[in-house]
């Protein structure tokens, strides 16, 4: 194996070697660590390479005589590489269709090694884990048989967690399809190869401001996505001065491309690998100037009005008869909605950017139902395009299918194109990698005002001073994680979310899914959506579930592929605390998901499909005339058995008339409090079932206008 590149060595190297001692023929023994608190392995270092311990004795009185050295760091870092080498050999059972084995490892530690500091820990802890629990002769089996291992020891393992570990094959198979070398094979045009190509825009929005040691303004917003630039935008609109400060970066239009590993992980909370606790569940959340209106699909719904689905909830009125709070009081909501339609030039997308895969959405619902196997009160109910902030007038959209990595083209009207300038133009000031880590509060009898809040920018820290507010709008993780040294109800519970779950299916000719908008058309069914969803190679591969040569031909028919995915809303998730999503897939949930997937399946094979894969990274594939429920019932039945994600996490700062049970009211103000708000997902006392970010705004604007 030709010895890896300096990067990669840096990304493979341990950030902790220490000694331990000698075995009985004299070799060293060091103790390497993934991080403060990561995984430990333990190494044998003989013949100028290292080995895993596995039980040997060690004579530690001899510990003194052993020189860390980087020598003797290299030599582990080659052991890394080894591992590494003969697991991506497993995974795709021998040399990739193109490239080699050591382009996959060295574009994987590459994009390991700029992840952020905490998920770069984790992922290097996860393969040490690895790396142990399928023992150190790994390396010397055959192919064959380290695939048997892995999937005897990994993909059917009893165990969820070590299940979990499995995941870890994704960083490498998108790591392959990050590689425009790899795109002929799979049939993928880059939207610069296309006929249809525009030019990148070279647009750059925003000014952003280094912060005094001390700071004082009228209002301070923490955090920049939807709900803190809508908030910001009303206030400075008003005359009041107003300081928004941003834990990520900014990402200018001129800097935004197609370069999907750099920018999830500069984008992204945990560059894009945040899960929860127990590893069940994805979550992507935005870290950066915009938030998630920069990277997310601009989908627009409005709850103030009414759905035709007789399954559909009326969420504000079930949060008024539940929690007591109005948020619609006179007509506010409504004429915040119309505000935020108009400034952000939101409107249905057109026919020709929805894309192949939105038209098997319409021919496969249409078809599930004359087939009778839609509910009857699916009857009335089409396909529809999404309504979203671009697409047409002069952010006119062309369907790169890029969306999730911000728009490299400047048609999207994010909140940094619209609210974020707004907000600048009538003098607010903006400063990102600014975190906000202590609220200071006056404990007066009467009022208990925000007295400071004290951040850090660039690792500097600021303390600063609103005069009239301070707003928390940081996201459900982040804001919780803020709110959680004060003793106020309920911090932290009552986590909802709207899952999100991928059912991929091969139609028995190319479509060229990825040639269109990554989500166009959805099917609200009431008590879920199923919406056309699509990803280029890399990010779309992550999602694939399989293992070793099933996997890699599912990746070759990727321009036949559609994919239908499945958005369900969940209120009882668990809690968030520290920052961390304690939540799970419960039976019931389960259940739910399970049907749904079946229906989806059965939509598939209605449009034309001539296989499923069932959202699990097992080997799963349905054909026409399988029994469907019973394969179901079989392979997705702990929450580790299904691929699920959600960007769209609420709760855990919830919203109620009461003190006892809720931590704001429906001003957005804390009780208890004078002058602290939050303002984004995390008051939602329950899922809203749709996506997320126009009701933020809408609810923000409100308020604070």
């Amino acid at each position: 194996m030709p010895n890896p590149s300096p990067s990669v060595i840096t990304a493979l190297s341990p950030s902790n070697v220490r000694p331990l001692g000698k075995t009985a023929e004299g070799h060293p023994v060091v103790r390497v660590e993934a991080g403060p608190d990561g995984e430990r392995a333990d190494y044998i270092i003989a013949d100028a390479g290292a080995v895993a311990l596995e039980g040997e004795a060690i004579n530690r009185a001899e510990a003194n005589s052993i020189q860390v050295d980087d020598n003797l760091i290299e030599v582990v870092a080659q052991r890394r590489a080894s591992f590494e080498h003969a697991y991506v050999e497993a995974l795709f059972g021998g040399p990739p269709p193109s490239g080699t084995i050591e382009d996959i490892v060295n574009n994987a530690m590459r994009w390991i090694a700029i992840l952020p500091d905490s998920t770069r820990v984790d992922v290097k802890r996860g393969l040490f884990l690895l790396e142990l629990w399928l023992r150190r002769s790994f390396t010397e089996l055959s192919i064959a048989e380290r695939q048997q291992r892995l999937t005897d020891k990994i993909a059917e393992a009893d165990f969820g967690i070590i299940r979990s570990l499995g995941r870890l094959r994704t960083v490498f198979y998108s790591a392959y399809y990050q590689q425009p070398g790899s795109w002929n094979g799979i049939g993928f045009v880059p939207p610069q190869s296309r006929a249809n190509a525009k030019p990148f825009a070279d647009t750059d929005d925003l000014t952003c401001s280094d912060l005094a040691d001390t700071e004082n303004c009228d209002w301070l917003v923490i955090g920049s996505g939807a709900g803190g630039a809508a908030a910001a935008a009303a206030l400075a609109a008003k005359g009041d001065s107003v300081l928004i400060i941003e834990k990520g970066d900014y990402w200018s239009t001129a800097e935004i491309r197609h370069r999907d590993a750099e920018q999830y992980a500069g984008m992204y909370i945990g560059g894009g690998l945040m899960t929860s606790s127990n590893r069940e569940i994805a979550i992507l959340q935005a870290e950066c100037i915009g938030g998630s209106s920069l990277v997310n699909n601009g989908i627009c719904f409005r709850p103030d009005q009414a759905n035709p689905h007789p399954r559909t909830q009326d969420v504000i009125q079930h949060w008024k008869d539940e929690y007591g709070v109005d948020v619609n009081a006179g007509g506010k909501l409504t004429a915040a909605f119309d505000h935020l339609w108009t400034r952000l030039g939101i409107a249905e997308i057109p026919e020709e950017i929805s894309g192949p895969n939105g038209a098997h959405l319409r021919t496969a619902w249409n078809a599930f139902k004359a087939q009778g196997h839609g509910r009857a009160d699916d009857a009335n109910v089409e396909a529809t395009r999404f309504e979203k902030n671009y697409g047409h007038g002069s952010r006119k959209c062309w369907g790169c299918g890029y969306c999730n990595s911000g728009c490299a083209y400047d048609r999207k009207s994010s909140v940094v194109q619209t609210l974020l300038k707004d907000a600048l133009a009538n003098g607010a000031r903006i400063a990102e990698n600014t975190a906000a880590f202590r609220i200071n509060i006056g404990w007066n009898l009467h009022n208990k005002p925000v007295k400071s809040v004290e951040a850090r920018q660039n690792g500097r820290h600021v303390r600063i001073r609103p005069a009239k507010g301070a707003i928390i709008a940081a996201g459900t993780g982040a804001s919780s994680a803020l709110m959680e040294r004060f003793n106020f109800a309920d911090i932290g519970e009552q986590i909802a979310c709207n899952l999100a779950c991928p059912v991929i299916a091969k139609m028995p000719h190319p479509v060229n899914s990825w040639d269109g908008v990554q989500m166009g058309t959805y099917v609200d069914r009431g008590d879920h959506l199923i919406e056309s969803w699509f990803h280029p190679p890399a990010t779309f591969s992550a999602s694939m579930g399989g293992w070793f040569g099933e996997y890699v031909r599912r990746m070759e028919s990727y321009s036949n592929l559609v994919c239908l995915g499945i958005l369900m809303p969940v209120s009882d998730m668990g809690e968030v605390k520290g920052g961390q999503f304690r939540v799970k897939l419960k039976r019931k949930h389960r259940e739910q998901l399970r049907g749904f997937v079946i229906d989806t399946v059965k939509m598939h094979f209605a449009g034309g499909a001539e296989e499923v894969y069932l959202p699990t990274s097992s080997n799963v594939t349905v054909r026409p005339g399988d029994d469907i429920e019973a394969l179901v019932e079989q392979h997705l039945k702990d929450g580790h058995d299904f691929i699920v994600s959600t960007s769209h996490p609420q709760g855990g700062n919830v919203m109620g008339s009461n003190p006892n049970r809720s931590v704001v009211g429906a001003d957005l103000k804390v009780h208890g409090t004078g002058n602290l708000y939050v303002a984004d997902a995390s008051v939602f006392p329950s899922s809203i079932r749709i996506n997320a970010q126009m009701f933020t705004m809408a609810m923000a604007h409100s308020v604070f206008a």
